[in-house]
Formats: C-alpha cells, structure tokens, sequence
C-alpha cells in the first residue's frame, strides 16, 4: 500500500497559550499508508482528531467548531516515510500588530 505525506491547516481552534485563551491554527504533517490520496487525506484527519493532546487543549463550543483543511497530499517512494512523531506549529489567527506590542 503506498504511503502518502499529509499536510493539514487547523483553524479556529480556541486554546489556552501563555495563559491566555485565544483563536489559534496550526499547520501539521502526517504519514499515512492509504489506498489513494482521498483515503490518506480521510486517514490524516482522523489521526489529528483522535490526538487526546489536542483534545484536551480545544475550548470550542459544539457551535463554534473547529475546522481543518488538507492542504497537499503527496505519495511517497518507497523507504522515504519517516518515523517521528509530528507535532503542531501554532499560529495566532489574529495576532496584534506591530503597534499593539504593549498589549497582552
């Protein structure tokens, strides 16, 4: 079965980060092996979902979800998957201006 590479935008996530609760996104890659690319893409997004790290971090409310968007799915060669356990790169979705810097 061949592996695929996934890319995936969360957004509108509400979690605490430096002691504050704000909207947050991130960008994560997953490795998954899948039949095509619409069963990796399917497979990604349930790994993200049943991440209990995540879990216990998002705030939303039921009316107020979260969303998360694959943004490249690419196959890989055979050997080329890797073994390390991916993370989250956070980004504020409405971070202050520059000349807001004194603002918490």
């Amino acid at each position: 079965m061949p592996a695929y590479r996934v890319m995936i935008n969360g957004q509108n996530f509400l979690v605490e980060m430096d002691g504050r609760v704000a909207k947050y996104g991130f960008f994560t890659t997953r490795i998954v092996e899948a039949a095509d690319p619409a069963a990796a893409e399917h497979a990604a997004v349930q790994m993200i979902r049943e991440t209990q790290r995540l879990r216990d971090l998002v705030r939303n409310d039921p009316a107020d979800p979260p969303v998360m968007d694959v943004t490249s799915i690419v196959e890989l060669e055979s050997g080329e998957a890797e073994s390390r356990e991916p993370g989250f790169v956070w980004y504020e979705e409405r971070p202050k201006r520059w000349w807001q810097f004194w603002r918490r």
